[in-house]
């Protein structure tokens, strides 16, 4: 059990970018909606999209650090480059047939097509992913990420914005000032779109 002293937010530096893959495939494994998209072994598929994922990262990433090892991450980008371009989502899309085939590509285009659509259209900053591997879950790893983010919101004012697909998520996003704006399913699951107000 990682005590709190032990655990630094930093940038994510070139070689640590495979490492967060791995924290992000763990991380979301078990999700509701990554299960309905890759199956109930999701592990592989996940680590495929979030490599692929990890491409499109333009803005800020961080990760924490526990002695050495990487157990969680954070990305937040404003708008509009939080929206991938078309030809950007060919490339990728190619990719992810590549990666885990057909059917689970057609899946997570029909997923992403819904997120996008309820991307708000006022100026914000999306965050996502964020996620803590299993082990360490509780120990307040992901309030320290979510820190730096909230902190990039009062410092610009800006309306902040996220998307989950677990219940839980949506209690410990509201601690940080976040209301759930809309819900949608997306294959089956349940999607929170959940807004939070500029403090200005």
């Amino acid at each position: 059990m990682p005590e709190r002293r032990t655990i630094q937010v930093l940038d994510v530096s070139a070689d640590k970018e495979d490492e967060a893959v791995r924290v992000l495939a763990r991380a979301f494994v078990a999700n509701p909606l990554h299960v309905a998209v890759f199956g109930r072994d999701p592990l592989t598929a996940n680590r495929t999209f979030f490599r692929l994922a990890m491409q499109t990262f333009v803005g800020e990433k961080r990760i924490a650090v526990d002695d050495g090892t990487v157990v969680g991450f954070v990305h937040w980008v404003p708008s509009p480059r939080c929206q991938l371009s078309s030809v950007r989502k060919l490339g990728i899309a190619a990719a992810m047939v590549r990666g885990f085939g057909v059917q689970s590509t057609i899946r997570v285009a029909k997923w992403l097509s819904v997120w996008s659509k309820h991307d708000p259209h006022e100026p914000h900053i999306h965050l996502g992913p964020i996620g803590v591997v299993p082990e360490v879950r509780g120990h307040g790893i992901g309030r320290l990420l979510m820190e730096p983010f909230c902190s990039a919101l009062d410092a610009t004012g800006a309306i902040g914005y996220l998307e989950t697909d677990r219940p839980e998520n949506v209690d410990f996003y509201s601690k940080f000032g976040f209301e759930v704006a809309e819900r949608a399913l997306v294959h089956g699951v349940v999607n929170h779109f959940m807004r939070r107000p500029s403090r200005r």
